[in-house]
């Protein structure tokens, strides 16, 4: 009894542990929607409460907008997760057809899935509302973030402090550092002091210096005599294609070896455990203001190289070349200096006085820096504008003289203005001028050198030599590239923050609705591609049959420019269905939109529908084809290409006249080349009444009949068209084998004629009146010898 009772215990633990299982997975399932929408009210709230509070610092709003940035994207993605499931429920309940609107009843069967599929609809739109709801609550937050971020941004700008002009301003400074000096020091001697860091600093220092002066030694030499045989190399090459790689060597090897140098230096010697017990550890360290003192000799190098002017990208003289490395150089420090200056300033918790006393002579010396800049711009505007004529030559001269003319105007106003402003008190917008201007003339200068690099290299694997004219569209496509990494740059100078940038890329990449149509940059690239593929593969097509198979027909010519057309319109409509499928485009909902736009097609662009369909006719029906002899509307010419809304008719003196295809279709043509190449001559001519008119006959037949473009059959003809006052009238018609050497052989026959009346001595009236008579041609027999008599008649 007691075993069995044991058995029956055990029996149920078993059970009520297997249920316990099956709860443990199937709970968290059925909850994981009303916990997922549980997270995202609880981020929601917490963010209303931090965004509700006015002394929410800047640091915890950004933190709070990367969370809900985070809740955005995870709602997006199960609305699009639910997308598909949605349309397809959709589908099959289309499928079933409208329920009975009379009243009647449905089938039992039909009614009950109906249900179901209603049902199972519901289910599916609960997680998309859900998320739909999140996504817009989300959505009205980070607007708020970002709108409260951008006011205190602005109001921190236009804030005013005391001015640096006041003595009491540089007194109270004065203080402040030499105080705050003297316990920075203290602190440094007391953490070298410690023994624990000088334990470390002993471990650390020998691995380090060895570290170091191997990492130094290699890049210098290395610098050294790959610079050396650039530097022979590039003399040898005169400015061929191999200079282009050399160039961008050089330029990579002058900004990588300080880089690297710098990296070790600071990796090596970690400053950071002066003043805290846990050092980096990092192999390479560099930081900003060094980096940027490093790049801006760097620029000063490739722009204007004043020791070898061989590399100098900017047209300056030698001292002019100088005057800009130096400058470079000075604002680079002078920026690298700021940079430093503004990292240390929330750190340090300096007073308004004290930081108005440091920033002041900085932006006095950038105001300075920025207007010698200006001046160096306005010269090399004005040496790039010597000739005038010469802008028009060379492709985007005009745009970049233009261009350097608004940066010179605008980097003079900013180094007036700056002072002024900063000498009032407000420091923070006379920073905001200075400083960013210091930056963008570095990335400008960055970027041109970077695309001078790329379009030697490119030219140099895929073109001709830098110096040719053949450019095409190669620098369009690669300053294109430079232009759009240089672009967030520059917004980030100029106050944009990470967050602007990550929901422009957002936003590219989830796309916007509108007309019930999501458009993103991967719906756009996908489209994009697959169409572009589907118009290669059409030209790919065409390129086949027009070379391999329609050569092996007995198709015209005419014929093959149709089939061509045909397979190209197709091919279009073709690779624009399989883009918008690919892209998974919906343009169902845009049903509405396109029978009024019907509409207005109709009445607006009614020539232009009907030249399409007057030119698919002209395809199809062919009474006019490519290379047909034509006249139409006073014009006479070739067929040379007919298009979807024109024809191009080509006419006797190379002239293009662009004809609609309606005027080819409404209107009458005449075609001489229609079903035949062959076409008769009419040559008309008047022969005074002494000449005889079976003599003429027979002349002009023996003149027809003889000539290689005119045909035996049918034969040519002379017909004694009427007795004139002055002149027997004839003519002489005749078909010609080819009708488009029509002029070629008129103009045979007449010489052929006036030469055989001249020998029959038969003259031709002209306009009424005889002509004088021609010389006899005397016969071989009268002609006598020279010094004798003449010969006897046989």
């Amino acid at each position: 009894m007691g075993a069995r009772a044991d058995g029956v215990l055990a029996g149920w633990s078993r059970g009520l542990a297997a249920l316990l299982v099956v709860l443990a997975v199937a709970l968290p399932a059925f909850a994981q929607p009303d916990s997922r929408a549980n997270v995202w009210d609880a981020v929601a709230n917490r963010a209303e409460e931090r965004v509700d509070d006015p002394d929410t610092s800047t640091p915890v709003l950004e933190v709070l907008r990367e969370q809900l940035v985070e809740l955005r994207d995870e709602a997006l993605s199960v609305q699009k997760a639910q997308d598909p499931v949605l349309a397809d429920l959709n589908g099959r309940l289309k499928a079933l057809g409208e329920p009975p609107a009379d009243g009647s009843a449905e089938a039992p069967e039909i009614a009950a899935r109906r249900a179901a599929l209603n049902k199972q609809i519901s289910d599916a739109q609960a997680p998309a509302l859900e998320a739909q709801e999140a996504l817009e609550r989300a959505n009205t937050l980070i607007e708020q973030i970002d709108r409260i971020v951008r006011g205190r941004f602005s109001a921190e700008l236009m804030s005013r402090g005391p001015s640096p002009l006041l003595p009491a301003t540089w007194v109270g400074a004065e203080e402040e550092l030499r105080g705050r000096a003297i316990k920075a020091a203290k602190a440094v001697d007391a953490q070298i002091a410690e023994p624990t860091n000088q334990a470390l600093a002993a471990r650390r220092l020998p691995a380090n210096i060895l570290l170091l002066v191997t990492g130094i030694v290699v890049t210098v030499m290395l610098r050294r005599s790959v610079g050396r045989w650039i530097d022979r190399r590039a003399s040898a090459s005169h400015g061929g294609r191999a200079f282009g790689l050399l160039f961008a060597l050089r330029n990579l090897l002058r900004i990588a070896v300080p880089v690297v140098a710098a990296g070790l230096l600071f990796a090596a010697f970690d400053l950071g455990v002066l003043f805290s017990q846990a050092p980096s550890g990092r192999l390479f360290e560099l930081p900003l203001p060094i980096g940027l003192a490093i790049a801006a000799a760097w620029l000063a190098s490739s722009l204007f190289s004043p020791s070898q002017a061989t590399y100098r990208l900017v047209p300056y003289d030698d001292a002019e070349a100088r005057q800009a490395a130096r400058l470079t150089n000075l604002l680079g420090l002078l920026l690298a200096v700021a940079t430093l200056f503004h990292d240390q300033v929330p750190r340090s918790d300096l007073s308004q006085g004290a930081q108005a006393a440091i920033a002041f002579p900085l932006v006095v010396l950038g105001s300075l820096g920025l207007w010698r800049a200006a001046g160096l711009i306005a010269t090399l505007q004005s040496r790039l504008g010597i000739a005038p004529a010469h802008a028009q030559e060379v492709p985007g001269l005009t745009t970049s003289l233009a261009f350097l003319r608004v940066l010179v105007r605008v980097l003079r106003v900013f180094a007036v203005v700056a002072p002024l402003i900063g000498a009032a008190g407000y420091m923070a917008a006379a920073s905001f001028l200075v400083f960013p201007s210091i930056a963008t003339l570095g990335i400008l200068g960055a970027g041109y050198v970077i695309y001078d690099l790329l379009c030697k290299v490119a030219y140099a694997f895929l073109g001709p030599s830098p110096a040719g004219d053949n450019a095409g569209l190669l620098p369009v496509v690669i300053g294109a590239l430079v232009a759009a990494v240089a672009l967030p740059l520059l917004a980030l100078t100029w106050g944009a923050r990470g967050s602007d940038l990550a929901e422009v890329w957002s936003t590219l990449n989830n796309g916007v609705t509108f007309g019930g149509i999501r458009v993103s940059a991967g719906v756009i690239l996908t489209f994009a591609a697959v169409f572009a593929l589907g118009i290669a593969l059409t030209r790919l097509v065409q390129t086949i049959m027009r070379g391999t198979v329609l050569p092996r027909t007995r198709i015209d010519a005419g014929g093959r420019n149709a089939v061509l057309a045909g397979i190209g319109y197709i091919g279009f409509a073709g690779a624009a269905l399989a883009a918008i499928s690919a892209a998974g485009l919906d343009l169902s909902s845009l049903a509405i939109v396109a029978g009024a736009l019907s509409v207005g097609i109709g009445f607006g662009l009614q020539n232009i529908v009907s030249n399409f369909v007057s030119g698919i006719i002209l395809l199809v029906e062919r009474p006019v084809k490519e290379g047909d002899w034509i006249e139409v509307g006073g014009y006479s010419g070739y067929v040379r290409g007919i298009n979807v809304r024109s024809t191009e008719v080509e006419t006797f003196d190379r002239a293009s006249v662009i004809l609609p295809n309606t005027s080819l279709i409404a209107g009458a043509v005449l075609n001489r080349t229609h079903k035949s190449m062959t076409g008769r001559l009419q040559l008309p001519l008047g022969v005074t009444y002494d000449a005889d008119p079976k003599r003429v006959e027979a002349i002009l037949l023996e003149i027809a009949e003889s000539h290689p473009l005119v045909l035996q059959e049918p034969a040519p003809r002379v017909l004694f068209m009427e007795l004139g006052p002055d002149s027997m009238n004839f003519e002489l018609r005749c078909w010609l084998r080819d009708v488009n050497f029509h002029l070629s052989a008129k103009s045979d026959l007449n010489y052929e004629i006036m030469a055989a009346f001249h020998k029959a001595g038969i003259r031709v009236n002209y306009y009424g009146r005889d002509l004088p008579p021609s010389p006899s041609v005397p016969e071989p027999h009268d002609v006598a010898p020279a010094g004798g008599a003449a010969p006897a008649a046989a």
